[in-house]
């Protein structure tokens, strides 16, 4: 029998398992564990360990491979022209809907494979209805910064959002970026006046990379959203190879787990290889399941028999605003630049909201100019030089906003024979595209300050899911009852299993949600370890 075992690689799991080996706990990770092609693999470690002048264009485009933007936005993101974070090969269970943009992921690292990067904390006035003190993340905050690495800057979001780690680095703005926080500098009195705070974006991304040639610096080569071949962006993947170093971690990939029994003291975790179908088993004091929203809540439903019974998933709704700047960037199709978020601006304003509204900025970039054009409708028919024009003016702001503003999704797990289905369905999303245009026109109004003008005859809303902020199907309750989680994560009818990723969160606010569930993940294992077996 394992002491402690956790569901899943992702980023909750990796941190609820950093927590554990820390006190010397032993530890088993348990995980579907796809992972990219060796063909692939083998071009980004080549790619690492030469400087972007010296790449092939052909090697360039395999890494770009399957992606192509439309009007509607970009597709579900590959890593290194890959689809493998969202392969699903091996797994004996589907999913159906039409009306949801979430999807699980069975990789190696979960969904921070393709993860935008942003780590901002929760803030505590859109955490009231939390059962616990937001302050009592703040420890643990700091916990997952000794492994988590962070760009940032120390300007005005420091206080609306404070930086816990200890020791962030600087990350260049894009030109565009840079003019833009200059006049949100110059207008900072204004803007704070009208509710809206902007700074640099924080980001998960480390100062060199770990190539065996030593490791380059960001060289702002513009890949970061097909893949950074210096492995620069955080992925779950790296704490999982620090972890295998331990001596009291195991790793066993391609265990897909289906099913937790509770007895006496002690948990029997019972799954399948993804590989082979054969049946796979193992006991453990405690249990951590980390293995994302919809596993986890398919886990726990078949673990207790309810099959049929509806969930509600929170998730904070996405959008897609773009804005015109008054004043062109020259040339930046030449320009070196990171295509991360450049910058965030944080909004509080009671006639749209009580909630604070996200929003991450993003720069010119190639893989936003085909949905730019696309967008720009009639518009575009103007010619090159007009598209040039407008691409060195526009930003585009991807916005989010607090669960209880937004549209959640039924899930309902079905069993039939052999065959399990998961079912899932959107509400009416109206009164968030609302909230939404309210936002733009509120930076219509700031126009002036922010010296750019938002199209929101422009704005483009997701389905539901898609920015992939999503949780809450057994919410932490001080009051456990059916189909919540006490305090330490454990969802109602289990004693020794503790949820840590999102889908024990109350509710869902606005700014990035990574860092807080990493976060709520190392409060859960350390309060888990201190309970013992």
């Amino acid at each position: 029998m394992s002491d402690y075992c956790v569901i899943g690689s992702g980023p909750a799991a990796v941190s609820a398992a950093m927590a554990l080996t820390r006190r010397n706990l032993r530890v088993v990770m348990l995980d579907a564990g796809i992972s990219l092609d060796a063909e692939r693999r083998h071009l980004v470690s080549q790619l690492s360990e030469r400087l972007p002048h010296e790449w092939r264009a052909a090697e360039v485009a395999r890494l770009k491979e399957g992606i192509e933007a439309t009007a509607a936005g970009i597709p579900l993101k590959r890593l290194y022209g890959s689809d493998f974070p969202f392969q699903s090969g091996g797994i004996r269970w589907t999913l159906q809907s039409t009306t949801t943009g979430i999807r699980p992921s069975f990789a190696k690292g979960g969904l921070s494979t393709v993860w935008g990067a942003g780590v901002l904390p929760f803030h505590p006035a859109d955490m009231a209805d939390w059962p616990f003190d937001p302050s009592e993340l703040d420890p643990h905050y700091r916990e997952v910064f000794s492994f988590l690495p962070c760009a940032a800057a120390r300007d005005d979001l420091e206080e609306v959002f404070p930086i816990h780690s200890v020791a962030p680095h600087d990350l260049q703005p894009s030109r565009q970026a840079a003019a833009f926080l200059q006049d949100a500098a110059q207008a900072r009195d204004r803007l704070r006046r009208d509710g809206i705070v902007i700074g640099r974006s924080r980001l998960a991304v480390q100062p060199r990379g770990a190539a065996p040639a030593g490791g380059q610096p960001c060289q702002y080569c513009g890949l970061c959203l097909y893949g950074c071949p210096y492995e620069l962006i955080y992925s779950a993947e790296h704490t999982l190879r620090m972890l295998r170093s331990r001596p009291n971690f195991r790793y066993v990939p391609d265990f897909v787990v289906d099913r937790l029994r509770e007895d006496h003291n002690e948990v029997t975790v019972t799954g399948y290889d993804r590989r082979t179908g054969e049946p796979r088993e193992v006991r453990a004091g405690r249990v951590f399941l980390g293995a994302g929203v919809i596993p986890s809540t398919l886990i726990i439903l078949c673990s207790l028999g309810e099959f049929g019974v509806r969930l509600r998933i929170q998730d904070s709704f996405y959008f897609l605003l773009p804005l015109v700047r008054v004043r062109g960037t020259p040339q930046l199709q030449e320009e070196k630049l990171h295509t991360l978020a450049q910058a965030f601006i944080a909004i509080r304003d009671e006639e749209i909201c009580r909630y604070l509204v996200h929003l991450s900025v993003y720069t010119f970039n190639d893989l936003l100019a085909p949905s730019l054009r696309a967008a720009a409708g009639p518009l575009s028919r103007f010619g090159s030089a007009f598209a040039e024009a407008m691409a060195s003016r526009m930003l585009v702001c991807g916005g989010y906003l607090h669960s209880h503003l937004s549209p959640g999704m039924w899930i309902t797990v079905k069993n039939s024979g052999d065959t399990t289905t998961v079912h899932l369905e959107a509400e009416d999303s109206r009164r968030a595209k609302s909230v939404a245009r309210r936002v733009g026109m509120k930076l219509v109004k700031t126009a002036a300050s922010l010296r750019g003008i938002p199209l929101v005859p422009m704005i483009r809303f997701s389905h539901p899911g898609r920015g992939f902020h999503s949780g809450g199907s057994f919410p932490i309750s001080r009051e456990r009852s059916s189909h919540t989680a006490d305090l330490e994560g454990r969802p109602y009818g289990f004693d020794r299993v503790h949820l840590v990723d999102a889908s024990c969160l109350p509710s869902i606010p606005a700014s990035t949600i990574t860092l807080p569930v990493m976060a709520n993940a190392h409060r859960i294992a350390t309060l888990a370890a201190q309970r013992g077996l």
